[in-house]
């Protein structure tokens, strides 16, 4: 947040001047789908619409003297003293356990993995002695990832985890270092949130894998550093030796570049940013960090 926008928020302000969430489309960017859009109508009526009962608990924000007296008023106008005009008027968390309709036949000794289904094919799934759940007819497998099964159809899952493959940079994977040309800094971060921080230039390959026309996706951050400087910010890529997009950030956060490219064997692909700074008792100079590069399908 900007400071004007952290002191509203402090507030309990800021829900009555802004549009949107802030960094909504930061993560709308990133390929978060966001429901903040939902209001508590729509969520009641979907909850109403697929279960058969429910039982659910609001909890309505209090930040600030704005909307703690806002929440005082509404749950004297709601006939019943509930949270529900409250809820309306200010938003936040709903919490809810839903029944569906007919009568449960479970075993509770069975196994949990007689209760899924493969994502692909639909036949029933295995466990093998490492944990990873199989399917009883077809080749789908899904490993037990920090104790979660991820199930998703396999077409899905190669375009949500793609791996280490030509036309995609991601620093949280082993090996990507091979396509990166030019004006990398070391690899920092954790697992999960990888990044590398570049200078005013550098300079990265990528390969695509088949003939559909392509999109540039590149994921990266703003610090506060970069924008204190007395330049104005700009990040630009090149993409074969042309420019295709440009940004002129102000507010610090995750931000997406993302720009149609024209078809070719293999894109060169430059990014270049500005103005740098530097860190007391480091001689390097920083721009911002990169995270992912990635080709994607243009529709």
């Amino acid at each position: 947040m900007k400071w004007w926008e952290r002191k509203l928020y402090d507030w309990g302000l800021l829900g009555f001047f802004v549009q949107d969430v802030i960094g909504a489309q930061q993560e709308e960017g990133f390929g978060i789908r966001q429901n903040h859009r939902l209001e508590l109508r729509d969520w009641h009526a979907m909850m109403v619409r697929h279960f058969e009962d429910m039982e659910f608990q609001l909890f309505v924000p209090q930040r600030g003297w704005g909307e703690k007296l806002t929440k005082w008023i509404a749950k004297r106008i709601d006939k019943y003293g509930s949270d529900w005009v409250p809820a309306r008027l200010l938003g936040g968390t709903l919490s809810a356990m839903c029944k569906k309709y007919g009568d449960a036949e479970v075993d509770p000794h069975a196994p949990f993995e007689s209760r899924l289904r493969c994502p692909d094919c639909y036949a029933g799934m295995r466990v093998d002695e490492a944990g990873t759940l199989h399917c009883l007819a077809c080749e789908y497998a899904a490993p037990n990832e920090g104790g979660v099964y991820n199930l998703i159809r396999s077409h899905e899952k190669k375009e949500l985890y793609p791996g280490d493959r030509s036309d995609v940079i991601d620093f949280t994977l082993p090996g990507h270092e091979s396509k990166l040309l030019e004006g990398w800094y070391g690899l920092e971060g954790d697992y999960g949130n990888k990044y590398r921080w570049i200078g005013e230039r550098a300079t990265a390959v990528l390969t695509p894998v088949d003939t559909t026309p392509k999109r540039i996706r590149i994921r990266g951050h703003v610090s506060a550093d970069f924008l204190k400087q007395s330049s104005t910010p700009t990040i630009k890529v090149k993409v074969n030796g042309q420019q295709v997009t440009e940004l002129s950030p102000d507010r610090t956060g995750l931000f997406i570049l993302a720009a149609e490219v024209p078809d070719a064997p293999v894109y060169n692909v430059e990014i270049l940013a500005g103005p740098l700074w530097k860190v007391a008792d480091d001689e390097r100079s920083f721009t911002v960090t990169i995270s992912m590069l990635r080709l994607t399908p243009r529709d």
